[in-house]
């Protein structure tokens, strides 16, 4: 077991409440700066790609800023930067040069898509956000004032636990951690099922056509990164990239010659679904060690109290 600080640490004696939660610690300067130069760099980015304001990947860009500032900063920058995100595009990339002015059919669906796909990934990245906060807290309220009442993701949690370390053959710090322990077949359902429920989506709107080829694929990985992991996100993007190439590309032939402006979309969609995969996988990350933190600090009580009582600490748990 890595014995590397992890977040919700602090020195013996450190007041609990010495210091802001999680992702709350930084100022808000920094969130909210992190937020705008996010959008900022999407704008610059979609702007020197091509030249022109011309209506083409209208809101591509800022889907992956919004996912940095949401996880960097937390549910307002998030807002913030999809808000930004929105009127920018809007304004300037779509053929009205009216921000929010009444929009035609494609547009007022790219705008929809937009902001469902952005908020979906603020709203799943701040439940990880909160179930980060939750363990701190759990930790903090441990080593301060032993057993406690925890909060539900604890109490679930210290639950799992009393159930592990009844077995036989169990080991310390080697059961199934966060999100691992829904089962094999669950976490890789959720990954299909949200493929399919976006490949039925997209084709149900366009049919076969060229127009919006990833549209419902992203929030799809999002979603299976969010539940299952690494592993299920990344199977459940390159599902996506599969589909759409194959079925709402010009050139029916996956992964075949395709047209410079698909060529963007395809670059496009993989480095935002990567970019998702990757942040969302980060704060899964920070919540395994949270755990394994908690389970510490439970262990560590456990035998103190067993050897105030006399009994021996292999019996402990």
């Amino acid at each position: 077991m890595s014995s590397h600080p992890v977040s919700g640490e602090h020195p013996p004696g450190a007041a609990a409440h010495s210091r802001q939660v999680w992702p709350y610690r930084r100022s808000p300067a920094m969130r909210y700066g992190v937020a705008v130069l996010a959008v900022l760099a999407a704008f610059t980015i979609r702007y020197a790609i091509y030249g022109d304001f011309q209506n083409r990947l209208v809101f591509t860009f800022f889907v992956p800023a919004a996912v940095v500032a949401v996880w960097y900063g937390g549910v307002g920058p998030g807002i913030v930067a999809t808000a930004l995100g929105l009127l920018l595009g809007d304004y300037f990339f779509m053929m009205s040069r009216k921000a929010l002015w009444p929009l035609g059919n494609r547009e007022a669906l790219a705008v929809g898509v937009y902001i469902v796909t952005t908020l979906l990934c603020v709203l799943l990245c701040e439940r990880l956000h909160r179930r980060i906060r939750q363990f701190e807290r759990a930790l903090d309220n441990l080593r301060q004032h032993g057993n406690s009442k925890l909060c539900p993701e604890a109490e679930e949690f210290a639950a799992y636990l009393v159930r592990y370390y009844a077995l036989p053959s169990h080991h310390h710090y080697e059961y199934p951690s966060w999100p691992y322990r829904r089962s094999f077949v669950t976490r890789y359902g959720v990954a299909i099922g949200v493929v399919a429920v976006g490949f039925v989506l997209r084709y149900w709107l366009f049919g076969p056509d060229s127009r919006f080829p990833f549209l419902f694929f992203v929030p799809a990985a999002i979603v299976a990164v969010w539940f299952g992991g690494i592993v299920p996100g990344l199977v459940a993007a390159a599902a996506g990239l599969m589909l759409g190439d194959y079925f709402f590309l010009s050139d029916h032939e996956a992964l075949g010659a395709v047209l410079e402006s698909e060529r963007m979309q395809i670059g496009m969609f993989a480095v935002t679904t990567t970019l998702c995969v990757m942040l969302l996988e980060n704060l899964h990350e920070r919540v395994r060690r949270l755990e394994h933190a908690f389970d510490r600090a439970t262990h560590h009580q456990a035998h103190a109290a067993a050897a105030a009582h006399g009994v021996h600490p292999a019996s402990a748990h």
